[in-house]
């Protein structure tokens, strides 16, 4: 006979698992927007972005994601040397690489200048690149990392101010920063804060993903596991309280989102616009960001560049496959009638002071013409599409334009297929020393709070790693890497391999 011993079982009973919404999903939301289209609407033409279509070799989440998504990489920093600089009246600069151009630049530029600021942006890269170490793993506010950096007075400043008061040139400044402003933030120099400009000029080892760089976020998504609900609205968020007295979070919307309460909510998107009610919580958001409406619009032509001539050059002179803009503060803009067509807020910069403006019914009622009348064109690529070659253009304009305009810019019978776009595609970026904040309320958390700081999808991915970070922190009592992870090896160089993130 076997006597049983009774044995009182001791089960660990662990704590259910986090339930968190994310959202938005576009460079932060799903690494916690690219829009894309396919000329003719042929997928075996390839895939066209109308943002978010580049990033540079400094860029150590996006770079280390192709790689860990077995992505393919095309490098364009050649294009950089076909590049035609134009005021509006006049080309002010033609650069293809050669020695002859190298010489007009040092004519027109002297030596100081392009190597000033050529050096003040890698301090501010390399200061940037800390924060992909053990070094800066975590940040509060967004005002915390921006003086540890050293940015703050740059944050303060315009581009123009912060660059001239460093002894670079201002025509330096208003030629060449100025071109790099209004193709990556639709902005001037002299509005744009001098942190912004800075990264604007940070160029080097300009790439995008073969195919289009939105798989980079399909393959946050995919690799995270989360349950994804596209094309689903949310127009309420309440803050809750369980029955144990913790808070709690409740989405209202679309009918596809799932009625449960969420422990956490990350906010990957800009509040103002988002149309979302806050119910049972005092968070704010602000300062309010607004956004640049840009109008994107992408085209094939049978042309292989623009038509000198339309930029007041001889027939048959070369015109740049980038032809770059810098605000004309000569021009004589005179009103001129609205086009049906036209956005209303076309003239994105104040025209200057018209003294007929006084009262309904006057000049005030048009928009006033802009020079240059484009923030840029840049060319893509060649297809070809029944046996002839194509050639896809990009154009960067604050109002729509017509196929007239593009007739005389490429040439008259040249244009095919013609894709347009408006959007709000940068947040309008002036001097500012106050953000919004990362915690907004407990368990509610903004990664846009880092948009007036620097706009681009890599610090996106920044901002919504340091409030995954920060969550943990909260509610674990530990981040993603270990307690006292050394600092030792890890380098705050673009060649530097190790990433806070992705190596601990």
């Amino acid at each position: 006979m076997v006597q049983a011993q009774q044995v009182q079982l001791q089960v660990d009973t662990a704590p259910p698992p986090l339930r968190i919404a994310v959202i938005g999903a576009g460079a932060a939301g799903s690494s916690a927007g690219s829009i894309v289209v396919h000329p003719y609407n042929d997928p075996s033409l390839g895939t066209e972005e109308l943002g978010g279509s580049v990033f540079v070799r400094a860029n150590k989440n996006m770079f280390r994601a192709t790689e860990e998504f077995g992505l393919n990489v095309t490098d364009l920093s050649r294009e950089d040397d076909d590049m035609t600089v134009w005021d509006g009246d006049q080309v002010i600069l033609t650069y293809s690489g050669g020695w002859w151009d190298n010489l007009k630049m040092l004519w027109r530029y002297g030596y100081a200048s392009p190597t000033k600021a050529k050096d003040l942006t890698m301090e501010m890269i390399e200061s940037l690149l800390k924060a992909y170490t053990p070094s800066l793993p975590v940040w509060p506010t967004i005002e915390s990392i921006s003086e540890s950096l050293g940015f703050v007075n740059q944050t303060a400043q315009t581009g123009l101010e912060y660059f001239t008061s460093h002894g670079v040139a201002e025509n330096f400044v208003t030629e060449m920063i100025g071109a790099a402003t209004r193709v990556n933030y639709a902005q001037n120099v002299d509005s744009i804060h001098g942190l912004e400009a800075a990264v604007s000029m940070a160029a080097n080892g300009a790439s995008q993903v073969t195919g289009g760089n939105y798989q980079i976020f399909e393959g946050f998504i995919k690799h995270s596991g989360a349950k994804l609900y596209l094309n689903t609205t949310v127009t309420g968020l309440e803050k809750t309280l369980t029955s144990s007295g913790k808070t709690a979070w409740v989405l209202s919307g679309d009918s596809k989102i799932p009625y449960v309460s969420f422990d956490q909510v990350i906010f990957a998107a800009p509040f103002a616009s988002s149309g979302i009610t806050l119910k049972g919580s005092s968070a704010k958001f602000t300062p309010n960001v607004d956004y640049v409406k840009l109008h994107v619009t992408l085209l094939a032509t049978t042309s292989r560049s623009a038509r000198p001539e339309r930029f007041g050059l001889a027939p048959g002179s070369h015109v740049g496959r980038m032809i770059l803009t810098n605000a004309n503060r000569n021009s004589n803009a005179q009103p001129q009638a609205q086009e049906e067509s036209d956005d209303p807020y076309a003239a994105y910069e104040a025209p200057p002071f018209n003294p007929e403006c006084s009262g309904p019914g006057n000049v005030c009622a048009r928009k006033v013409a802009e020079k240059p009348d484009f923030r840029s064109i840049s060319y893509h690529k060649t297809i070809v599409r029944d046996g002839k070659e194509e050639h896809l253009w990009k154009v960067f304009s604050m109002e729509r334009k017509s196929d007239q305009w593009l007739e005389e810019v490429f040439g008259e019978g040249t244009l095919g297929w013609i894709h347009r776009k408006e959007w709000n595609s940068y947040p309008v970026l002036p001097p500012v020393k106050s953000f919004p904040p990362i915690k907004a309320d407990t368990g509610l958390w903004y990664v846009n709070s880092m948009e007036p700081w620097i706009s681009t999808m890599e610090t996106e991915t920044l901002s919504s790693r340091n409030v995954v970070d920060n969550l943990l922190q909260e509610v674990f009592g530990h981040g993603i890497c270990p307690h006292g992870t050394s600092p030792d090896g890890w380098g705050n160089k673009i060649e530097d391999k190790k990433v806070y993130g992705w190596d601990c």
